[in-house]
């Protein structure tokens, strides 16, 4: 019993360590887009957070957020729930993680222009900065 509660305990180490490399990565890559080109977000907290046009306060909150959770599965790691918690936990960064993929690719070809049509189009386009798109405004497209 002891040994595969050491077991289950390693596997919640393990997989709270992935959430928060995944979770980092996430924070660069919405960062990275969100103060160079905009980016469509469809999470309503996040864009309430975002809409304080500030990196600090976005970082803050993501990174507070998991903290906050990673914690939670830390404490209770040997407990059966804390494990399906970091599996679920995992799966949806995991997906998140392919997202992004796809969104990188999508947006490769992405020009100034483009980012403003959709910008002033797309109530679910977020971007940290000051004013509008416009080009020479020393914003760019992520290549």
């Amino acid at each position: 019993m002891a040994r595969m509660l050491r077991r289950r305990s390693f596997r919640v180490v393990a997989l709270v360590v992935a959430i928060a490399a995944m979770s980092a990565a996430d924070l660069y890559l919405t960062l990275l887009y969100v103060t160079h080109t905009g980016m469509n977000e469809m999470n309503p907290l996040a864009r309430a957070i975002m809409a304080y046009q500030s990196p600090g306060v976005l970082a803050a909150w993501k990174g507070g957020t998991v903290l906050i959770c990673a914690g939670i599965l830390l404490v209770i790691r040997k407990q059966q729930s804390a494990e399906i918690g970091a599996w679920a936990g995992c799966l949806v960064l995991g997906w998140l993680m392919s997202h992004w993929v796809v969104f990188i690719n999508e947006t490769s070809e992405m020009n100034i222009e483009i980012a403003q049509a959709i910008s002033e189009s797309d109530p679910t386009w977020v971007m940290i900065g000051s004013g509008p798109i416009a080009p020479g405004q020393g914003r760019t497209v992520i290549d």
